[in-house]
């Protein structure tokens, strides 16, 4: 092989091996600022990822996981029967309630009210719950009811808010 055929290969190779490097670079960088847009790699270079600890942290996976309890589920659950029992709708639904959940549940327990069944409701309700689960954020309980000499299992859910207190999402 003559000197300048040697050259001229040992120029192509070169040259390609630097759009290589060029366009591999470039593709990784696309690829971290993907994953930075996204949130799970730092902004900064080299873009390293973050841990699965350090992702936990900056994007919980459940709201109101870190908050400390200031009313558990059966707190809850104790002050709504004694409101109901005082004939105060309204005072249970927002002591007991979300925000969000007042009005629909104003209004169910207008209705049972009005069928002549809130003693029935109250004399259910008015027993010990038993937890059945209880996550961080979301809990449910179970208490016995019996109906036509048959005992039933009927269930609570309740949600923790960003106060630390479980509220009832469903009756």
């Amino acid at each position: 092989m003559s000197r300048s055929l040697k050259f001229a290969l040992s120029g192509a190779v070169i040259f390609l091996l630097a759009l290589i490097i060029i366009f591999g670079s470039y593709a990784w960088f696309l690829n971290k600022q993907k994953r930075v847009l996204t949130g799970t790699a730092r902004p900064t270079f080299p873009y390293s990822d973050y841990s699965l600890e350090e992702l936990n942290k900056l994007y919980p996976q459940y709201l109101n996981v870190d908050v400390k309890t200031t009313r558990t589920p059966e707190e809850t659950h104790k002050m709504f029967v004694e409101r109901l029992k005082a004939g105060d709708l309204d005072g249970a639904v927002e002591c007991c309630f979300a925000k969000g959940d007042w009005e629909g549940m104003k209004a169910g327990l207008a209705r049972v009210k009005a069928k002549g069944e809130l003693g029935i409701m109250v004399g259910d309700l008015d027993t010990e719950i038993k937890e059945d689960f209880v996550g961080d954020t979301l809990a449910t309980y179970f208490y016995s009811v019996i109906d036509s000499d048959k005992k039933l299992k009927e269930y609570l859910s309740f949600e923790k808010n960003s106060e630390g207190i479980w509220l009832i999402k469903s009756l």
